[in-house]
Parts: structure tokens; sequence; C-alpha cells
């Protein structure tokens, strides 16, 4: 496969507004409770379905479905965007659910964003800054 900047280009124009996420929420609702035809994979390593390092092993891609949409959760949803990126450029209908499970990989490091530690943010001329204090 031959990636080039036109192509990468191409990508990235097709991307929707959601940028390809869903809120756990929103799957929750919307697809688990509704009992959707879906298809969920789990990368955290570990997990019983597929390790995100593995995603694109033959087996593994011949067990992913063209017809229906594919959905994806990690940790905290930073190892599913990137498989995201990735299937979607092979063709795949594939959502990440954002945040992902909202667990730091590792043990005793807590997910927090810049804005949780309080850091300061530069603001856009005539919009304040959003602040958040750590708790």
């Amino acid at each position: 496969m031959t990636v080039d900047a036109i192509g990468l280009r191409e990508y990235l124009h097709r991307i929707k507004d959601d940028w390809n996420y869903i809120t756990p929420m929103d799957f929750y609702n919307n697809h688990y409770l509704k009992k959707k035809d879906y298809f969920l994979i789990d990368l955290r390593s570990g997990s019983r379905n597929m390790f995100w390092m593995n995603v694109l092993d033959e087996k593994n891609l011949a067990k992913l479905p063209k017809d229906k949409p594919i959905f994806l959760i990690c940790y905290v949803g930073h190892t599913s965007s990137q498989v995201l990126t990735l299937l979607k450029m092979l063709g795949y209908n594939v959502t990440s659910i954002k945040y992902g499970y909202g667990l730091s990989p590792v043990q005793g490091v807590p997910v927090a964003g810049w804005l949780d530690y309080g850091l300061p943010t530069e603001s856009t001329p005539g919009r304040k800054s959003r602040r958040r204090k750590r708790q």
C-alpha cells in the first residue's frame, strides 16, 4: 500500500463533524440498549477481544465486518483513535468511544488533561479562557 499526501488530505476532508467519536452515553443509549447490530472491539491489553497491536493481523482483519458499524474502546480513547484512523483508511465504518473506559493504563497515574491541572491557556481574542482547578 502506498500512502501519499494527496490520499491523506482526501482522508482528512472526509472526516465527519463528530470526528468519528461517540460518547459513552450515546453509544450505550443508541446502540447497546437498542441492541443494534454492531461490532465492538476492546483494544486494551489482556482484553478478550483484540489487542491494539494485533488489529491489522490478517486473522483479525478477517473478523471485522464491512457491513455493520465497528466501535472501538480502550483505556482513555488515545489508542482507539489511532486504530480508528488505520481502519478508516482501509475502508471500515468505524467509530471510537470517546474517553474509552476513562481508566489510566498505568496504575497510580490519574487520567487528567491540561485543564484538570489548572494549567494556563491562551484565549482567542473576544473569548474568555476556560480554566478549571484540579480537584
